[in-house]
């Protein structure tokens, strides 16, 4: 066969496998966009498009945005407001008949796939089943191949176990793939359509095999296509087809008619045809993005009329702070922020969970490490945990009992996930997990106390450091640096707190996707750690002194660990502290329990299933939501990051003292100390861009839960590492389940994008626009709102694809947000 041919189908191939963004296994899981593919297109033909080919929704029903109206959650100039953004200046008519559809108009069709393979086609005709055939077999084989420890070539593989039918294909998949084509009279010039149809087909395992390709490299999308193709057309025995269209379009005429009509109704009106033309100024989906604006924008103005009036002086502490902590960006930081500076003289400050140390950490216990760094970074280091100078042997004990209980626990973890093993094992050791899991269901709250109090889990292990031997005093440096220019000032703090998270969820195959994005879905105390240990180290800080930085003496970095499910923050390494800093991190423990039960409370009423607790049961609200994520029967440990909406970008100041809700991610930035707006460049083409996959995973789970999103976690079936099934097998299902975005018809997150606030140069925002082709297409086409004003004197301004716009705020807008800031905690 033509060697170009056989390149030309790869090239089509690696284009069309960008329609489903790859998924990564359970052990890390990693928000992505599910329609990263389409951010090459404006936001809106992006939807189009992913409802053509995947028959998904993409925003709200016109159901869910009336009742938002009905309730207030959005006011009725909100829709007007969108209507003058999207079509300009409109007479009165034109402006109550568009509002009289939008209000009362009928409701819109459910979206339908278009773009179909040729077996989907044959059963839609002619009432056959096809396609559920092949589904049946292509996932059983996508399982069989991924469980595997080591996956050989998709392709080889798979010939090889149908030695009878694969003797006769191509050893190319490439080549197989285009005589499989060739049989379903696909057009040579044209296959990207069949191809993209098929990887829609199963897009959960199209999403897994794109991680593999990605990971090993190889030819596994051209052999998952070769075996989804050359399967079809067998079945269809030559008889496939598939036509240039991609099927037949929604009947547009009789729905404008449909529209027409309930709004004559609704007006007492007779000139059907007048209405018509009118409502063509909104056609098919274009309604629903007049709702969205609205939705949207109701929202993201009331949080700048908030910060609008922000000063630098704005509720900073009288006195000189006793502590500067450094959270994550992550939302449910921001709880924990806001109360811990209520509670005294802190600082606290938003940067990425790795705290800049892209490394991949190796446990003193052994086995394999972690990739501690966002997946759009690669590990720049090896970081070795050693025992302490002094604690070996007391490390070595405490290995001994850890280990044991570690190989039990793998063994056991082993056993359950092996496709065939589990019979096994519930015969050898079922009286044994039936007692245990009859305790854990009726008992939850005495089960994790006693788990809690096993040798592996005693806070008080040996202590240990990490090997930085090989690591140059600059590299360090450097990393410490960055985060004392967050705006620390000229003198730090007596304590210098770095706050990793981790999230802890019993049975919950996702708790991976609840734990520190930044840290490639760990945890984030190795980086901590790690960070404060260089910051302490007297050769970095020499060496921080010849560039500026000056820490003395009087300045300790301290590691923590804050559990999102729980609220509770853990101080790390306490062992080192000298004695001089032991009263301060003594009280800074006191105020970090009040501050996190505090963030905790407001938590509470929003908890699915949750009563609120009443004030007088305040200890029992806070036991009752502490055990949640001990609780396996529980679905809902937490809520995650659900409401997120806004990225904020500049000084504390422009956010202390106010009440976020625990929905806007806070990077700290000090404009004044980034002349060359390096930093800020740094922060919209990494921390953003992450935060986006974040908000877009969370809006497409919610617009969609079973298409976008993992379904219900009550049908869900574990497989290995790889993924969950609903039920016996099918599809791998990607995104979150609909407990983490729905409880019933009440939203847990509301579907909206987020919009990016900066406090900043435009000119360096403009520069750092220009430099990344991702935070282009991000600005540029609606897939984010990025509003920014120089200084806390100057107004907000909106970039659009043309450049910057002003983004006025009215008076009542201002007021609103100035006046009811709690409500933006409320959903």
């Amino acid at each position: 066969m033509d060697p170009d041919d056989l390149q030309h189908i790869r090239d089509e191939v690696a284009a069309a496998a960008t329609v489903v963004a790859p998924s990564w296994p359970l052990s890390s899981i990693i928000a992505v966009n599910p329609l990263s593919g389409f951010e090459d297109r404006p936001f809106e033909q992006a939807l189009l498009d992913g409802r053509a080919l995947f028959g998904t929704r993409g925003h709200l029903t016109l159901a869910e945005f009336r009742a938002a109206l009905a309730a207030g959650r959005l006011a009725l100039a909100d829709l007007e407001a969108a209507l003058r953004r999207r079509l300009g200046a409109i007479t009165a008519d034109t402006r109550e008949i568009l509002l009289v559809d939008l209000v009362h108009g009928v409701e819109e069709p459910a979206p339908r796939r278009r773009q179909l393979t040729a077996a989907e086609r044959h059963d839609r005709e002619r009432g056959t089943h096809l396609r559920t055939r092949l589904d049946i077999e292509i996932a059983d084989w996508c399982a069989r191949w991924a469980a595997q420890p080591d996956p050989g070539d998709l392709w080889a593989e798979w010939r090889a176990a149908h030695r009878r039918r694969g003797e006769s294909l191509p050893a190319d998949p490439a080549a197989a793939l285009l005589d499989a084509l060739d049989r379903l009279h696909v057009p040579a010039t044209r296959p990207r359509p069949c191809l993209e149809a098929h990887l829609v087909a199963l897009p959960g395992w199209s999403a897994h095999l794109r991680w593999r390709q990605a990971r090993t490299g190889g030819d596994v999308m051209v052999g998952h296509l070769a075996v989804c193709t050359t399967l079809e057309a067998d079945l269809l025995g030559g008889a496939g087809w598939y036509p240039d269209d991609h099927g037949p379009s929604p009947v547009a005429t009789s729905l404008v008619r449909e529209r027409a009509s309930a709004v004559a109704r609704e007006l007492g009106r007779h000139d059907l045809e007048t209405i018509e033309s009118t409502l063509a100024l909104l056609p098919g989906e274009a309604g629903a993005m007049v709702w969205l604006d609205a939705y949207e924008r109701s929202l993201h103005d009331r949080l700048l009329g908030s910060l609008a009036g922000r000063r630098a002086s704005a509720d900073r502490p009288e006195d000189a702070p006793v502590a500067q902590v450094v959270c994550c960006i992550d939302v449910r930081s921001e709880g924990l922020r806001r109360n811990l500076e209520a509670c005294g003289p802190y600082e606290t400050f938003g940067y990425a969970g790795f705290f800049g140390l892209a490394a991949r950490f190796e446990p003193v216990s052994g086995g394999a490490g972690t990739d501690q760094c966002p997946v759009l970074l690669e590990p720049a280091m090896n970081l070795r945990e050693v025992a302490a100078d002094g604690a070996e042997d007391r490390v070595a004990r405490d290995l001994d009992r850890r280990r044991r209980v570690a190989a039990a626990d793998d063994a056991w973890r082993a056993a359950k996930y092996h496709p065939i093993a589990p019979l096994a094992l519930a015969d050898g050791s079922g009286w044994i997990a039936g007692a245990v899991a009859a305790v854990r269901t009726s008992l939850p709250a005495t089960a994790a106390w006693v788990d809690d109090r096993l040798p592996h889990q005693r806070a008080d292990r040996a202590s240990t450091t990490y090997d930085r031997d090989h690591l140059d005093v600059a590299t360090q440096a450097a990393c410490v640096a960055a985060i004392v220019r967050l705006g620390m000032g000229p003198s730090l703090a007596p304590l210098v707190v770095l706050c990793g998270h981790r999230s802890r969820a019993e049975n919950n195959p996702l708790e991976s996707g609840l734990a520190c994005g930044a840290c490639g879905g760990n945890g984030g105390a190795p980086n901590a750690r790690a960070v404060a240990m260089m910051a302490n180290d007297p050769a970095v800080r020499a060496l921080l002194g010849q560039s500026g930085i000056t820490i003395t003496d009087r300045t300790c970095f301290l590691a923590a660990e804050h559990d999102t499910s729980t609220d509770d923050v853990a101080l790390l390494d306490l062992d080192r502290v000298p004695a001089s800093h032991r009263e301060l991190v003594a009280r800074l423990e006191r105020d970090l329990e009040v501050a996190g039960r505090r963030a905790l409370l407001e938590r509470v009423p929003t908890l699915p299933s949750d009563d609120g607790g009443a004030k007088t049961l305040e200890g029992r609200s806070v036991r009752r939501t502490r055990r949640r994520g001990r609780d396996w029967a529980e679905p809902v440990a937490e809520l995650g990051l659900a409401g997120n909406m806004a990225f904020v970008v500049g000084p504390r100041s422009l956010t202390r003292g106010l009440d976020l809700g625990r929905r806007v991610f806070l990077h700290s930035y000090d404009a004044a100390a980034d002349a060359d707006g390096a930093t800020l460049a740094g922060i919209l083409t990494a921390p953003l861009v992450v935060a986006q996959w974040i908000n877009a995973q969370y809006y497409f789970s919610t617009t969609d839960p079973d298409e976008f999103g993992a379904g219900t976690k009550t049908v869900h079936n574990v497989l290995g590492d790889i993924g969950v099934l609903s039920g016996p097998g099918g599809d791998l299902r990607r995104g979150l389940p609909l407990q983490s975005v729905r409880a019933g018809s009440r939203l847990l997150h509301e579907p909206v994008r987020l919009m990016a606030v900066v406090q900043g140069s435009p000119d360096h925002i403009d520069a750092a626009i220009a430099g990344s082709v991702t935070l282009r297409r991000l600005v540029e086409n609606e897939w984010i709102g990025l509003v920014a004003r120089s200084d806390e004197n100057s107004p907000w301004q909106r970039r659009t694809a043309s450049g910057w716009a002003p983004h006025p705020l009215d008076h009542t807008t201002q007021l609103a947000a100035t006046e009811a800031e709690p409500w933006l905690a409320t959903l």
